[in-house]
């Protein structure tokens, strides 16, 4: 069915992915928003956009009858939804179907036969595709308890109905097997609507390999070469690579000639991409297909030079591929990298707030819906931005990217900037070595992962929050009469060191000196050639230190913690009393959220006599779960929260009066 006008199902950057080509195809466009994104750059990017409910994805973008109401209003013909939301489920797709509308990926019978890791698997072995070993619809203990004995330790649950990580569980020993699959069986109900699991084979130190296919409604289909998605955390994907390190043209073609079989045995249409495990004898084994447009497809295109979105539309629009598998030449190297709101060193905690200043370096792709004085919510998905460089080579693809990083700013909320840079710099990655273990195995505490400010930061830090940048560059140094100051890097959490700046006359005009908190040690820096100046998004200090010369983005709101963007890495500083500085702090029993999120389990009542690490509540934020722990041994003695509850950061959950308290 030919259409003209095209209604974009999501939000955020993926939204204004597909606007883009289509404006380009020449079709109009129609965007879709929630309370929360009225004013988001994908419903001005459209030709005209629809409000479709409250700010819940439940009442907005998974609103199957509000989406096609929506194409009724504005004349739309058909629908691209996206990723995430209901780009996967087959009764969205059979709706739209059944209004006349044509949506843009494959058909509803496909999307639910892939779309359950049981029935997907099946489906696979029919059709000659290697499988890991596994059991299907365990529903029970005792169904998985005996699957787990026949399979052999260690193994690993899914959630049937879903993917992204939701649902999935390692286990390596029996006696941890009964409260995985509890915590597994949740998780998938809670994102899926299915509480239903597979168990498999855990095949540990293997790679996440995924291939890329494009299928018409005329029979042809095509892969498009793979993508290396190894780089993981909590099963979820922060780089992906095409091509592999790993694959040679004879894996490739191997593994390329399965995608399609596989594709013509369920009769496919569209774009999509089976995923696979590759052991280290370079077996590899299919583990799900997705059944439309990835996060990470930008790498594919760059090294493709193809634009998969509109190849999307061409084909629903019953198009032939213009091109045949002989034509797929894969040239060069690109990366991804997912800048998620989170913090890596806190457990990849979700971060929301407001985006204070947000600037992406022009030399790449940067695929994002941000700007600066966002807010970032908690009900939607933790990635903002995907930053893709493309090389001739991996090494320079690499060398780029991370330069790049280091040229990125973004104040305001943390993510997880730094710690991808320190990714592409680690011997692992760098080497093309890195498996699906690779960040479970590292100590984020050790010196490679650490982050300490610089001198350059620090200073910084000193010269705005003590008041004495525009001081110091007004006049002479002597003006400033030995300002001190105590600072603390706030970005550390409770762990954050406290550090005292003295500000003083020095021989090129500053003098810098900082001593933190009872250590003997002392530095002393030189300042000199103080710039600032404001830009779009907040401030850039110029300063050189010691004769070394550099600019930092500077932000801060309403008279509150500093954020210096020092390299790749964000910083954000406080000023604390000098007895608060130095004092100890105290334990306490007072449980809070850790993040911003809905309370979806209350474990434990008032009353109730508790273990220190006992879990009590159980918050989700941005698709994670996360279980709160006592903070001591005791009795709750109150509980300020319930089940569906929306908490903030900080917000108190709970008391417990401990043991020793009379």
């Amino acid at each position: 069915m030919r259409f003209d006008t095209l209604l974009v199902a999501n939000r955020g950057e993926i939204a204004l992915r597909i606007l883009r080509t289509a404006r380009r195809m020449g079709l109009r466009t129609v965007a879709v928003y929630s309370d929360a994104d009225a004013h988001g750059p994908h419903v001005r990017a459209a030709d005209v956009a629809v409000h479709i409910g409250p700010t819940p994805a439940d009442q907005s973008y998974r609103n199957a009858a509000a989406l096609i109401e929506a194409c009724r209003r504005t004349g739309a013909q058909a629908i691209h939804p996206g990723y995430g939301f209901l780009s996967e489920n087959a009764e969205f797709a059979q709706a739209v179907a059944d209004a006349g509308l044509v949506f843009v990926g494959p058909s509803a019978r496909v999307i639910a036969l892939m779309g359950n890791k049981a029935q997907a698997k099946q489906a696979m072995q029919a059709a000659g595709v290697p499988t890991v070993p596994g059991e299907q619809g365990c529903a029970t203990q005792e169904q998985i308890a005996a699957a787990a004995r026949r399979i052999g330790f260690p193994v690993i649950l899914k959630a049937a109905a879903g993917g992204g990580g939701r649902g999935m569980r390692v286990v390596r020993e029996a006696g941890a097997l009964a409260e995985m699959f509890r915590q597994a069986q949740s998780e998938a109900a809670g994102a899926f609507g299915s509480g239903e699991i597979i168990i498999e084979r855990a095949i540990e130190r293997g790679r996440h390999i995924e291939v890329q296919v494009l299928c018409d409604e005329h029979g042809r289909c095509l892969h498009l070469g793979e993508r290396d998605c190894s780089t993981q955390r909590r099963f979820q994907k922060l780089i992906e690579e095409a091509p592999s390190p790993a694959v040679d043209a004879a894996l490739r073609e191997a593994m390329g000639q399965v995608a399609r079989q596989a594709c013509e045995a369920i009769g496919y249409t569209g774009v999509g991409t089976l995923e696979f495990l590759l052991d280290e004898d370079k077996r590899f084994y299919f583990m799900e297909m997705n059944t439309r447009l990835q996060v990470e497809h930008g790498v594919t295109e760059l090294v493709t030079g193809l634009d998969l979105v509109e190849q999307q539309i061409r084909v629903a629009q019953g198009e032939a591929l213009a091109f045949g598998q002989q034509d797929v030449k894969l040239k060069g190297h690109a990366i991804e990298l997912r800048l998620c709101a989170e913090d890596p060193w806190a457990g990849f905690l979700p971060q929301v707030g407001t985006v204070g200043d947000w600037q992406a370096p022009a030399d790449i792709r940067t695929d994002s819906a941000l700007q600066s004085g966002m807010a970032i919510s908690p009900f939607y998905d933790s990635m903002v931005a995907k930053l893709m460089a493309w090389g001739e080579s991996r090494e320079a693809c690499i060398a780029q990217l991370a330069r790049a990083c280091e040229r990125t700013t973004a104040l305001g909320v943390r993510t997880n900037l730094g710690f991808l840079a320190r990714c592409l710099r680690h011997p692992r990655f760098a080497q093309g070595q890195v498996t699906t273990d690779f960040l479970a195995q590292e100590d984020l505490q050790q010196p490679f992962w650490r982050r300490e400010p610089s001198a350059h930061a620090l200073a910084a830090a000193a010269l705005v929050l003590g008041g004495a940048v525009k001081t110091a560059m007004a006049g002479p140094a002597e003006r400033l009469g030995g300002r001190s100051l105590w600072l603390r890097d706030a970005t550390a959490g409770a762990d954050g060191k406290a550090v005292q700046c003295t500000l003083a006359p020095g021989a090129a005009g500053l003098a810098l000196q900082c001593k933190a908190g009872a250590d003997p040690q002392e530095s002393t820096w030189q300042i000199a050639h103080l710039r600032w100046h404001q830009d779009a998004g907040g401030a850039r200090l110029g300063l050189a230190i010691d004769g070394i010369y550099r600019e930092l983005a500077c932000w801060q709101q309403d008279g509150g913690p500093l954020w210096v963007q020092d390299g790749a890495d964000a910083f954000v500083f406080e000023r604390v009393e000098r007895f608060a500085a130095a004092g100890s702090r105290q334990g306490s029993g007072l449980l809070r959220a850790p993040m911003s999120g809905r309370v979806i389990a209350v474990l434990a009542g008032e009353g109730q006599e508790v273990a220190q690490g006992d879990p009590l509540v159980v918050i989700e934020s941005m698709k994670m779960e996360m279980p709160l722990a006592a903070p001591c041994a005791g009795r709750i003695a109150q509980l300020h929260v319930s089940q569906g509850q929306q908490l903030n950061a900080g917000q108190a959950v709970l008391e417990v009066m401990g043991e020793e308290t009379p």
